[in-house]
């Protein structure tokens, strides 16, 4: 199966990110570091093929600014260095304090008249950026999803198997963009394999506000998804209710999707200027739970080549 005929396609989370020629070289570096530590045959696969990578990068038009990438290069280092989270990364991941707030914030996420009650600084901007989003200010959230539609056509027009990664809110703007292109563009084509990581789509603050929340039935979900995978890590603050399999349960029921699996035990060990981040991108990348996985994904495309080329060949022998 030649390289274009798989597109990995990433849509990163909130906040600035650095520029383009920055991010998306560290961004695919971490995802083969965690393929390679699952499956070092893929990895393999994977060297020299960074046209098949993919990076949707609309925090600029978002934010009008750019990231240090400086400030994350440390940590990006220490994570390669390591081979898994040290002690002192599992306790604090999974503090008391930690288990306390997401208890509280979900409290809040049932009962959203509290929201005025968040102390927590980072979690009212993320709040606030979320409502941003959704409120498609200026018609921003419009232009930030054409950029995922239009990666999504072209992948398609190519004949290309589809992953689609979103990360953080990266996985709202994602999940519009599919029910965008299959209920309002009628878009028939699908997208292999849907990974959301650090995903906040399981929250009811979000889920009511997802384009196609008003419908009931079919078209109140994406029609374009064969397979979804959710992961999630131990100490998140952003993916606070982190199973997807029964929030989304209709969309298996309706047989929109073959399956939704949740995986919500990930342990990151990305320490930034702040600490640790368990919500970090490189960390969710460099894990290799989430290597499993694209190694998976990759894997099957080599199993379909192998099968239409037996399929071939017996037809050849029949004629």
């Amino acid at each position: 199966m030649s390289r274009r005929e798989r597109i990995i396609i990433y849509v990163p989370g909130m906040k600035p990110k650095p520029p383009i020629a920055v991010h998306q070289p560290a961004l695919w570096r971490s995802l083969k570091e965690g393929v390679h530590r699952s499956d070092s045959t893929v990895a393999e696969e994977l060297e020299g093929c960074e046209d098949c990578f993919q990076l949707i990068s609309w925090t600029w038009r978002f934010y009008r600014t750019y990231y240090d990438f400086n400030l994350d290069k440390p940590g990006i280092d220490r994570i390669f260095r390591l081979e898994g989270p040290e002690e002192a990364d599992v306790r604090e991941a999974m503090a008391w304090h930690k288990k306390l707030a997401q208890l509280t914030y979900l409290f809040i996420d049932t009962f959203p008249f509290l929201t005025s009650l968040v102390a927590n600084p980072n979690l009212k901007i993320t709040l606030q950026e979320t409502l941003r989003y959704f409120r498609n200010e200026h018609g921003i959230a419009s232009r930030i999803r054409r950029m995922v539609i239009d990666s999504l056509t072209t992948a398609w027009n190519e004949d290309s198997r589809v992953l689609l990664i979103g990360h953080s809110l990266g996985s709202v703007i994602a999940y519009d963009a599919l029910w965008e292109l299959s209920r309002r563009l009628g878009n028939t084509n699908q997208v292999d394999l849907f990974l959301t990581m650090g995903s906040p789509l399981g929250l009811n603050f979000v889920r009511k506000r997802l384009l196609g929340a008003q419908y009931r039935g079919a078209m109140r979900y994406p029609g374009n998804i064969r397979r979804w995978k959710n992961l999630s890590a131990v100490g998140e603050l952003t993916a606070l209710d982190r199973t997807f399999a029964d929030d989304f349960s209709e969309m298996v029921e309706l047989g929109l999707v073959e399956r939704i699996e949740d995986q919500v035990d990930l342990l990151n060990f990305f320490r930034g200027p702040d600490g640790l981040n368990v919500h970090k991108c490189y960390g969710y990348l460099i894990n290799e739970r989430v290597g499993a996985v694209i190694a998976e994904w990759w894997r099957s495309g080599n199993a379909r080549q192998d099968a239409a080329v037996t399929s071939g060949a017996a037809n050849g022998r029949r004629q």
